[in-house]
Order: structure tokens, then sequence, then C-alpha cells
């Protein structure tokens, strides 16, 4: 069993890091399977701002920066997935109630 509250602080502690100018509010991480059946973990990121504010760039990159230390710190080689979703673009309400 993945122990989701690790994997979540990783992940958090990596994009309050590489996202500087929006603060990260919530991370949902669920355990999922992709089409062939590889494990996988979806990853709902809520920041604040609007979604043409995040440096695209480091979207991009965000799973360079995540998986290894996914590995080396919890030991988790699942792909994640990453949505990412803006806060005044979906009230915190229905992100919590999801």
């Amino acid at each position: 069993m993945k122990d989701i509250d690790k994997i979540a602080k990783v992940v958090r502690e990596t994009l309050t890091s590489t996202f500087q100018k929006n603060k990260i509010l919530d991370i949902r991480v669920a355990e999922d399977r992709d089409f062939d059946g590889e494990e996988i973990l979806r990853v709902d990121v809520l920041f604040e701002g609007a979604a043409d504010e995040l440096d695209t760039k480091s979207v991009a990159g965000v799973v360079r920066s995540v998986r290894p230390r996914l590995l080396r710190e919890v030991n988790e080689s699942a792909f994640p997935l990453f949505s990412f979703i803006a806060q005044e673009d979906v009230g915190a309400e229905r992100f919590e109630a999801a």
C-alpha cells in the first residue's frame, strides 16, 4: 500500500520550490492505472492565482523534478500525471468535495 501522505509531502515540497510565484494551496494524490495497466499517480494541484500566471516551462518540467525525489525519498516508481487547477477557476469548496 502506498503512503499517499508521504507522496503528497514530496510533491508539495518540490512544487513549492519550483513555483515560487504561485502559492500551492492543496495537493491531492490518487492511485490509478493507465491504459496499459501500469500504476500511475494522479496529482491534482490547486494553486493561487490564474492559470495564465503559471510558468509553462516549469509546468512542462514538473515530472522531471518530482519523479526522482519520489523514487529516492519514498521508493515510489509510479508515473505522476499532474493537473494544475487555478483557485479562481474552481472554488476551493469544489476542490475539497471532489
